[in-house]
């Protein structure tokens, strides 16, 4: 059927089989539309013969025009375009756990940093039995995806639909948080892409003229006008359809309604929380997990909702002076990359500065105190510890249960104390003293006692909302592997995974950048299978 659809012979149909169901017919299902659906939707659709669906749960915004302001503005969209979770960080603390919620998907409503994984991930990544995803292999799609303004060469592309720039003039109190790591032995460095940076310096950003540049408008947008792809918006997908071991289109819901996609092929870029839930709806995961909400097995595969990574993120709050220089707007310019705790990895650390000078990110941050905050934030870049994706329910208005299980892993409570003590000590350096009154949280007496700052790390722990890891990849021989290193679902022909859950570990740095490279790698060997 498909060689007869591509030669004209055999048209596409859509017909209606009862009041609840459409059937429609296509070479390549997509569903999410986020950091690397929409990449492989755009990169697949350049084949004019390959007819393209893309499915998306939230919203659609076509134009420039449309789109609305919490979209267009590179500070955090927490609410307007969100699925809703909330998380379990640790025993002692949960929050809501923000998740885009619209094309573009979180790509569209986080902090537009730029910023790649280290070429010591990736060893990682081959380590755990997945060579085709060496830093060598993958710097070509970091290039191809990259449009940067300041660095190009061997290591930076130049020409891609992501455009990249670092803030050319730092303000004055982040040029003397560089100066303060500088004072303590680290490195100043321009480039953060660089493959050796480790160091202070400007964190590059996916920002044109005042807006984030999503994939939905990198990607999507110059795409739109091609007849061979569709998007549809508000479509909530509750699962894979599959037949003799073969995924042959999607279900989707909207309200009381039923559509069935029907396609050659299924490709899942829901995220990393999103795909899971979809997959064990559809009759992939632990065959106990599966039974209990009432779902036939397909495929008994344990590592389904297993494996969640995300970065443990801690603030040392500090109360910042009043009449110093310094552009309200401008919220998170500079970071340090490091380690902590006696580690030998050099790059186990990051440590964002933020600056709070404007009433808005007071309110959404940091609860509107009567002064400007400024917080060093240690985050953890490489967590030993694991937490789940899991459902209670074959709903999918249901929202899964999400366990970050976050430092229950003793390094980890161990390196972010560490990481705790040397943002204290840099926001008390001299060179930050014109800006910085004092420290506001943790006081010193938590700060005295390893008991009491493990305890107030425990209620107090965030994250940089990067989670990876629920559908890893791996070999043959790994049983808590879901996918092939090339996506493809284990037990079920003709089904992928595309986005943050294939990754085995995560990158030590913000995973944006990242999923749009593993939408233009698998996109690739999409484009080059003939079944």
């Amino acid at each position: 059927m498909t060689a007869l659809l591509k030669m004209g012979i055999l048209t596409p149909v859509s017909r209606t089989t009862d009041a609840e169901e459409r059937v429609e017919q296509f070479d390549e299902i997509i569903v999410g539309a986020g950091s690397a659906g929409a990449v492989i939707a755009a990169r697949l659709s350049e084949e004019p013969d390959r007819r393209v669906l893309l499915l998306e749960a939230g919203p659609d915004y076509p134009t420039l025009e449309e789109l609305p302001g919490d979209l267009r503005d590179p500070w955090i969209s927490l609410v307007a375009h969100d699925w809703g979770f909330s998380a379990k960080a640790t025993d002692a603390h949960g929050f809501p756990y923000p998740r885009g919620k619209v094309t573009g998907g979180c790509s569209a409503v986080n902090n537009a940093a730029a910023t790649r994984g280290l070429p010591v991930d990736f060893e990682r990544w081959v380590e755990l039995g997945n060579p085709q995803w060496s830093f060598s292999a993958v710097l070509p799609y970091y290039r191809k995806l990259e449009n940067d303004a300041d660095f190009h060469g061997d290591f930076h592309g130049r020409s891609g639909p992501i455009f990249i720039q670092r803030p050319q003039h730092l303000q004055p109190l982040s040029r003397a948080f560089i100066d303060a790591a500088r004072a303590i032995g680290c490195a100043e460095v321009r480039d953060l892409n660089d493959p050796g940076a480790i160091g202070a310096g400007p964190v590059p950003h996916n920002i044109r003229d005042g807006i984030r540049l999503s994939t939905a408008l990198a990607y999507l947008m110059p795409a739109r006008s091609r007849s061979n792809l569709t998007i549809r918006p508000g479509c909530l997908i509750n699962r894979v359809l599959i037949e003799r071991n073969r995924a042959v289109g999607v279900e989707a819901v909207s309200g009381p309604r039923s559509e069935r996609f029907f396609g050659r092929r299924v490709t899942v870029c829901a995220g990393s929380i999103g795909t899971p839930a979809i997959l064990m709806r559809s009759g992939i995961g632990a065959r106990a997990a599966l039974e209990q909400i009432g779902v036939r097995v397909a495929v008994d595969s344990p590592g389904v909702g297993a494996n969640l990574i995300d970065h443990p993120v801690e603030m040392v709050i500090a109360r910042g002076k009043v009449g110093v220089e310094h552009n309200p707007a401008v919220f998170w310019e500079v970071t340090l990359r490091g380690n902590a705790g006696g580690s030998a990895r050099p790059h186990e650390m990051m440590f964002p500065l933020l600056s709070a000078y404007s009433d808005r990110i007071l309110a959404d941050y940091f609860g509107a105190p009567p002064y400007p905050v400024i917080a060093l934030c240690p985050a953890l870049q490489q967590p030993r510890s694991r937490g789940t994706v899991t459902l209670h329910s074959a709903d999918p208005r249901q929202p899964p249960t999400i366990d970050l299980n976050m430092l229950s892993h003793p390094d980890d409570l161990r390196i972010v104390a560490e990481g705790m003590h040397i943002a204290r000590s840099l926001l008390l350096r001299p060179e930050l003293s014109q800006y910085v009154e004092r420290i506001e949280a943790p006081d010193e007496e938590t700060f005295s006692s390893a008991q009491r700052l493990a305890a107030y790390l425990r209620a107090n722990c965030y994250t940089g909302y990067h989670p990876v890891g629920t559908c890893r990849m791996g070999p043959d021989d790994d049983g808590q592997a879901v996918v092939d290193q090339h996506g493809r679902v284990r037990g079920v022909e003709q089904l992928r995974v595309a986005d943050a859950s294939i990754m085995p570990n995560i990158v030590s740095a913000p995973t944006n950048l990242t999923c749009i490279m593993i939408g233009e790698r698998v996109a690739d060997w999409m484009g080059e299978e003939t079944d």
